[in-house]
């Protein structure tokens, strides 16, 4: 397949900034979102800059020697600390200053990136009290109440808000999105980008909710792509744009800009295991041996054992037999022998006979679909869900922030909480579509930080 320009190639490199001046510059003014943004596309507009970000944050004297204002100083390292990646350096900055609106924003921000809630909804919430005209606070503040599902407390922030700002579309989305109402969120992130086309945070979700929500598939994923393209030009390297959009390239048999998409996360931030995995993911595909007729003929066998079994013309016994058995589907079937169907109250060698006629008819067996396993799998419900935290095992998957590649196959799979997904085996889990070891054993890691795992 012909390979087109990556977007990981194509952002915009301007001649490299010195970052110490540009912060210079922000603090002889004040602070405004577009101090920030501006920081931002400056700390990421080359290699160079990013490291001498990182130079910066090790040793920030020479900034200092130059702000006058060590207030304006220590949120500008916070917020640099924040981008950079470094959560306990960014709030050990910036916790001194809590009651300026923006350092208590970017505090509640390193905050909810590492899933305190509580913390950061006391310091936005504090700041908010005093600077109640700060869009941005309150805009982070509907997001926390969605966090813990207060959304009452959500919508009444929500009406605060000036409906003509993008502030406001990014928290409608924000609103619409936790309450499930995937379509309206879609809507709100798009409006949110005709205000401002470059907001990466928007771009980021929009792309997430179209490719996972969107309307029609094709489409959808096209929108994916267009929008985690224009996140990762905006300015700051997100990296789950980044890997995302390695991810729909992989989809799309684009490995080589998958490649340059997981290179460019890894050389942002060297110690991130997900994006290890996904380029050794791709740099496999590039050499491995692809037969399309071989897959064809797996997914027309997976189409096959999904049949039920009333589809066919069977004798009232065997029918019946088969419901009592819990027998939907032809998948169902050929985890039975002929052992366990002849010990089944009522069920002859006539029954026996039919069964094995209409399975030949498919090209199937009894106790085919034991062969690989060596045993019959194990149904039922998970014996944790008994133990576990009704809050946690009724927890959203969209509140764990899967990979783009995990969070389609659990789609696929019906899988909506933390619940379902427990109740799941890793054999179920890797018959979906596209779902590999490295999807597999993300699962199994969010899950771990829960003190959940999936059913045996």
């Amino acid at each position: 397949m012909e390979e087109t320009s990556s977007a990981v190639e194509t952002v915009d490199t301007p001649d490299t900034p010195d970052l110490t001046a540009v912060i210079t510059e922000l603090s002889e003014q004040p602070l405004i979102a577009e101090s920030f943004k501006h920081l931002s596309q400056m700390a990421f507009a080359t290699d160079q800059t990013f490291e001498e970000l990182r130079g910066l944050l090790r040793d920030w004297s020479s900034v200092e020697e130059k702000v006058a204002a060590k207030e304006t100083s220590d949120i500008l390292r916070g917020f640099c600390a924040l981008i950079g990646g470094d959560n306990a350096l960014a709030e050990s900055s910036l916790k001194e200053h809590k009651n300026h609106p923006w350092a208590a924003y970017h505090l509640a921000r390193s905050y909810l990136t590492r899933g305190q809630i509580e913390h950061a909804i006391d310091t936005a919430s504090a700041a908010y009290s005093k600077y109640s005209d700060s869009n941005p606070l309150a805009c982070i503040l509907v997001e926390l109440r969605c966090a813990e599902r207060d959304f009452d407390a959500a919508f009444a922030l929500l009406e605060k808000i000036d409906r003509s700002t993008v502030d406001y579309h990014v928290a409608k989305a924000i609103f619409e999105e936790k309450s499930g109402n995937y379509a309206e969120a879609i809507e709100e992130y798009r409006k949110a980008i005709e205000i401002e086309p470059r907001n990466g945070p928007a771009l980021f979700r929009l792309a997430y909710l179209v490719d996972i929500h969107g309307s029609d598939a094709d489409e959808a994923n096209d929108e994916a792509v267009s929008a985690y393209e224009a996140c990762v030009k905006s300015g700051t390297v997100h990296l789950n744009a980044v890997i995302n959009l390695g991810l729909l390239y992989e989809d799309r048999e684009r490995y080589h800009d998958a490649i340059k998409c997981y290179e460019t996360a890894i050389r942002y931030y060297p110690n991130h295991e997900r994006a290890k995995l996904f380029l050794g993911d791709a740099q496999s595909s590039t050499t491995m041996f692809y037969d399309r007729e071989q897959e064809k003929k797996a997914d027309r066998q997976s189409q096959v054992l999904k049949i039920p079994v009333t589809d066919f013309e069977l004798s009232v016994r065997s029918r019946n037999c088969l419901q009592k058995m819990n027998i939907r589907t032809l998948g169902d079937l050929i985890m039975k022998s002929e052992q366990e169907l002849l010990s089944y109250k009522n069920f002859g060698e006539t029954s026996l006979d039919e069964i094995k006629s209409m399975l030949g008819q498919k090209g199937l067996r009894l106790g085919q679909g034991l062969e690989d396993g060596g045993r019959e799998p194990q149904h039922g419900r998970n014996p944790l869900e008994a133990t576990a935290d009704p809050d946690t095992l009724d927890k959203p998957i969209d509140d764990l922030e899967f990979s783009v590649r995990s969070r389609r196959c659990m789609e696929r799979l019906g899988v909506r909480s933390v619940r379902d997904l427990i109740n799941k085996t890793e054999v179920e889990l890797m018959s979906a579509k596209n779902f590999g070891m490295t999807s597999l054993n993300e699962i199994k890691q969010k899950l771990n930080e829960l003190g959940m795992e999936l059913r045996s």
